[in-house]
């Protein structure tokens, strides 16, 4: 019985020397996200031990993992795992951060609250972090539009939604574009483009490309300019301030520009003409013009010289 109380003391103690040699942290950016909105997280690991951490992962099991559960407990179903072939290490009193969305690795699909925590698991190693709590939220719709892609090779048709989404904080309103394709069952991502101002409703176009532009008040007397192609990929973004006129969006035949308004960001790199690169030649000074007096030029007479005049 003594032989069984040492060994496990001995394990006990081996196990927690192991969980002393590693410190693990999960932070995310902000407490809440909208439904398919990226869900990026920071694992921090740090060295306590003396000696080099080697992390090694393979294609069947990666050493860096997560747990995410409901608020009633219930576990979320894992729908991937994190690439973790490439080998780290973490030399003696070094941390290694680890950014990851987990929104590809779960089923996160309904709104709710949730927490979740990063795991270790590799080379004798075995950490869990703190969990970490965040909120799935439903944005109210602004507008949304069905639009069809250019077909490509007399490919099969292709379509995309669009819709322009605002949330409600405790300070201010986010803006936000979502693209899905809801005939097969996809979406593409949902864009967060940060605060919006109701005062105004953004305006948005279709261009040639099925692009999405769109322009909403940022801010007073602030703009925000973006364009969004069907992946949920961000193309261009401006500022633009609304000195003289508010900018608008002009759709020429498909190619959307906007109007009105002066860009603040990105400034605007106007290319000098020839003409301005090589300015004329100043003109010549003007001539001299000729003495009216005809016997040559007239001797001006010192100051002081001139007669007095006689008294009347």
């Amino acid at each position: 019985m003594k032989r069984l109380f040492a060994f496990l003391f001995a394990a006990t103690m081996l196990t927690a020397d192991l969980h002393a040699q590693l410190s693990i942290q999960l932070q995310a950016e902000k407490d809440f996200y909208l439904l398919y909105e990226s869900i990026p997280v920071v694992v921090s690991l740090r060295n306590l031990s003396g000696r080099t951490i080697q992390l090694d992962g393979s294609a069947e099991r990666s050493w860096l993992n997560f747990l995410v559960h409901e608020q009633s407990g219930a576990a979320v179903r894992a729908t991937g795992q994190v690439n973790t072939l490439e080998t780290v290490l973490i030399p003696p009193g070094q941390t290694v951060n680890r950014a990851v969305d987990i929104v590809p690795l779960f089923e996160l699909r309904s709104r709710g609250n949730y927490r979740v925590q990063a795991k270790v698991d590799a080379s004798g190693i075995s950490a869990v972090s703190a969990p970490v709590k965040f909120t799935v939220l439903q944005g109210r719709e602004l507008w949304s539009q069905i639009v069809g892609l250019p077909s490509v090779d007399n490919s099969k048709d292709e379509y995309r939604t669009y819709t322009l989404l605002a949330h409600r904080t405790e300070r201010e309103d986010r803006f936000y574009i979502s693209v899905k394709d809801e005939p097969g069952k996809l979406v593409y991502g949902v864009v967060p483009l940060g605060v919006f101002l109701p005062i105004h409703q953004p305006t948005a176009q279709i261009d040639r490309d099925a692009h999405l532009h769109v322009i909403f008040q940022n801010a007073p007397r602030s703009f925000a300019y973006v364009e969004v192609d069907p992946r949920a990929k961000i193309i261009q973004r401006a500022a633009f301030s609304d000195y003289m006129s508010r900018p608008r969006l002009v759709n020429d035949k498909g190619v959307i520009t906007v109007a009105g308004g002066e860009q603040v960001y990105p400034k605007m790199e106007r290319i000098l003409t020839e003409e301005e690169m090589t300015p004329p030649q100043p003109p010549p000074p003007p001539k001299k013009k000729k003495s009216w007096w005809p016997f040559g030029k007239k001797e001006e007479k010192p100051e002081g010289d001139e007669l007095p005049r006689p008294k009347p």
